[in-house]
């Protein structure tokens, strides 16, 4: 996330326009305030309008507490289109990784009452927990929280479901218990939902409570969130739905990882929970204290100090744009496939401002523009920026730097990196189904930095590892792009991984994830096996010919992959994934009985046609393996197939799924 403060001007005009069309306006809480932050509020209005306008986002909600106070909040559009429901302050939302700022309460306030300690490792209170890597003995507490665990990252297996699970954890930790580190602990720190999930059952494994429960008595009763919850409130029907293209509503989302993005709330309730935490209603001043201390990883970048400043649980407790308005800023972000929100603190201002949105929105962007013309409303900052710096020049690259061509990778995608050094252009590359494609074109400047349109590059190199580093256009904090990708020689042989297509036959019947994808080998990376497709790349080095490692420490989300055998298949095991290889599927028979066993059933369709479920679920993939058509999520009506296309059908051991193949 590139953090950037913009600067507007605003228009009365303009402003007048959309109060005018604002209809969904909490209890005149809009205009509590009016005359102290009309400006505020009219820019308010005007960026979360014209986000909405855009198309994306279906609806929205806001808030802003100052001295233990609401002194706005507003809801904007329709939470049910078709139930003509608006969104008000009692509106949920999911509000994905801001739920991280619950969990690291809930651990906060263990530790004050004395049952758990920051320092010591977490299987000393965890036993449960353990892993194939033995580093993860030093794994501390601490670590879960500011993400120098080196955890894989994100554990999707059972994660986001259309319901409720209460197996997930079951299934989180005998994955964890099969899986390795990225890297030694404590050294990196790079943003991990599972050293949260991993804190969500340390919470209840230390308290004795279930985690919704423990949150209830000291977390959400002491702040009075009295629409916050594990999950959307059971049974609510204020639930700012999300939507999709066509107009229709998405399903709900359940994300069972509560610790990491599993809450429902709003702006209102995120908006008093900060302030609860400035307050110490939640934990005493000690521990807020050490939530908003800096404490990344020593190696987190190779010189400097990184953009996130990682606190405990927080994005970023160190914001240089607003310290060099001598403003602190202490922030976290949540963003889920439907839902996104932000939850700013300016604790030297007793000012909290909050944010969620149903669909896509740039919170940070939009939170910006909030924050700063409240601050130069208050007459915190000056209302307009006249900074003037010295323009550096254009450049030949350095001889140095040539030395930095090749292969990057950075969460899901492969960088080529040349240079044209008489020209002062840096060239990038990322890779595609069809090979590497030029993607952007930088020029050298005398300053060390390749410049972008909207971002500098940077080149640098410690730790034995070469980094490409990303920065704003002005600024001195930056965060890696990318790192270079170890030279290997082939000495394993990959023919088991090459040119092989995968579909996942252990879906469970809730699961809205859905896991498909090709695993082959390239000239270029020897010694190393790529799994992925349409855009999303894996590449983990071949420890055996069936065994594949991620190798790639500074990597955000990283999965281990293997081949298995079970009930006389060989599958390929992906994160708690099990996926079966397309050359094996049989061809659908006419009138073929579909009957689940302990796993579900992949067959191959002969003929073009319509398929729809009668009972239970149906997926379809297209020849490629693109995503075509899930009952759960699409509905019932089921739809056109090509000769070739694929179709899983999920179920629970015993049943029988019924459907319609018409060609």
């Amino acid at each position: 996330m590139n953090r950037k403060i913009i600067w507007i001007g605003y228009c009365l005009l303009i402003a007048g326009l959309v109060l005018a069309t604002t209809s969904c306006t909490t209890s005149g809480s809009a205009t509590k305030k009016e005359s102290a932050y009309a400006k505020t509020i009219a820019a308010t209005r005007t960026e979360i309008w014209q986000t909405i306008s855009a198309g994306g986002a279906s609806s929205a909600a806001v808030a802003i507490c100052e001295d233990g106070k609401i002194v706005y909040e507003e809801g904007f559009a329709m939470a049910n289109r078709t139930a003509a429901i608006p969104v008000d302050s009692e509106t949920q939302f999911n509000v994905g990784s801001v739920s991280k700022m619950f969990a690291t309460m809930a651990v906060l306030k263990l530790c004050q009452d004395g049952q758990l300690d920051l320092d010591q490792p977490v299987t000393g209170y965890l036993p449960e927990f353990t892993m194939e890597d033995p580093s993860y003995q030093q794994i501390t507490v601490r670590m879960l929280l500011n993400h120098t665990s080196a955890l894989n990252g994100t554990y999707s297996y059972d994660t986001s479901t259309a319901a409720p699970s209460a197996e997930f954890m079951d299934y989180f930790l005998a994955n964890l218990n099969a899986s390795s580190l990225k890297s030694d602990p404590g050294i990196i720190s790079i943003y991990c939902n599972d050293g949260f999930t991993l804190a969500q059952a340390l919470v209840e494994k230390v308290s004795g409570m279930p985690f919704a429960d423990y949150l209830s008595k000291n977390i959400l009763t002491p702040a009075s969130l009295d629409n916050t919850s594990c999950y959307f409130k059971e049974g609510n029907d204020n639930v700012a739905l999300a939507y999709n293209n066509d107009g229709s509503a998405a399903a709900l989302e359940y994300l069972n990882s509560l610790g990491a993005g599993g809450i429902a709330s709003n702006a209102h309730d995120l908006a008093k929970f900060g302030d609860a935490i400035l307050a110490g209603k939640i934990v005493e001043r000690k521990w807020v204290n050490e939530s908003f201390t800096a404490q990344y990883g020593p190696q987190t970048v190779p010189t400097g100090t990184p953009k996130l400043a990682f606190g405990l649980g927080w994005d970023s407790v160190s914001d240089e744009a607003y310290e060099n308005l001598g403003v602190r800023l202490i922030y976290k972000g949540g963003d889920t496939s439907y839902y996104h929100s932000m939850l700013y603190l300016l604790p030297d201002q007793n000012i909290t401002i909050a944010l969620t949105f149903a669909g896509p929105a740039d919170t940070t962007a939009i939170t910006d523009v909030i924050a700063t013309t409240l601050l130069a409303e208050k007459g915190v900052i000056p209302s307009g920026s006249t900074t003037i710096a010295t323009a550096p020049q254009a450049a030949a690259v350095p001889e140095q730097l040539l030395a930095y061509a090749g292969y990057y990778t950075l969460s899901g995608n492969i960088l080529k990196l040349d240079f044209n050094q008489a020209a002062g252009v840096m060239n990038l590359y990322s890779n595609s189904d069809a090979g590497f494609t030029l993607v952007d074109t930088l020029n050298y400047k005398d300053d060390g930095f390749f410049y972008g349109t909207d971002k500098r590059l940077k080149l640098e190199e410690n730790f034995g590892t070469k980094f490409l580093m990303s920065y704003a256009l002005t600024g001195e904090t930056g965060s890696i792009n990318a790192t270079m990708l170890p030279a290997r020689t082939a000495g394993i042989s990959p023919d088991q991984f090459a040119n092989k297509q995968w579909i996942t036959i252990n879906t469970l019947p809730e699961d809205t994830v859905f896991l498909a994808g090709s695993t082959w080998v390239m000239d270029e990376f020897p010694g190393d096996v790529l799994f992925g497709g349409n855009g999303y790349y894996l590449i983990n080095q071949l420890i055996d010919e069936r065994i594949t490692l991620p190798n790639l420490k500074y990597t955000r989300d990283t999965m281990e992959f293997k081949l298995i055998e079970e009930q006389g298949q060989t599958l390929l095991d992906v994160g708690s994934f099990k996926l079966i290889n397309t050359a094996t599927v049989p061809v659908l028979q006419t009138g073929e009985v579909i009957t689940i066993g302990a796993q579900n059933v992949c067959r191959k369709l002969p003929s073009d046609g319509l398929i729809k479920p009668r009972e239970g679920r149906l997926v379809v993939l297209n020849p490629t393996l693109e995503g075509q058509y899930d009952s759960l999520l699409n509905g019932t009506e089921g739809t056109a197939v090509t000769a070739g296309s694929y179709v899983v059908f999920i179920g629970n051991d015993g049943d029988t799924i019924s459907y319609d193949y018409q060609i």
